[in-house]
């Protein structure tokens, strides 16, 4: 098993499954701190999750992850994320990748 723990998000690679892993107060620190997360005024976060509630905005964004991606309806928001690093990979010419015309 190959392990990278080095981050918030952590994963594992075993010989058939990849496992991802986050505590759900890192992920509530995540939305938190986001750059995106700023009121009018520059100097204070817009929202943040209430106490205790760290479970119920797990669930809604783990709902999200599921529902259609806004940019493609026939794709979950998740399934979106992947196809962009997909795409990267194609194009990277990775030795692990075979061609069409290879």
């Amino acid at each position: 098993m190959k392990k990278y723990d080095d981050q918030l998000l952590k994963f594992a690679i075993t010989n058939n499954k990849l496992k991802m892993e986050i505590k759900l107060s890192d992920l509530v620190w995540l939305f938190r701190n986001s750059p995106d997360n700023v009121a009018d005024d520059g100097e204070h976060e817009f929202c943040r999750v209430k106490k205790g509630e760290n479970q119920a905005f797990t669930e809604e964004f783990v709902q999200m992850l599921m529902d259609e991606a806004p940019e493609n309806g026939n794709d979950t928001r998740w399934g979106h994320m992947f196809e962009k690093i997909f795409q990267e990979l194609r194009e990277s010419g990775a030795d692990f990748l075979k061609y069409y015309n290879d």
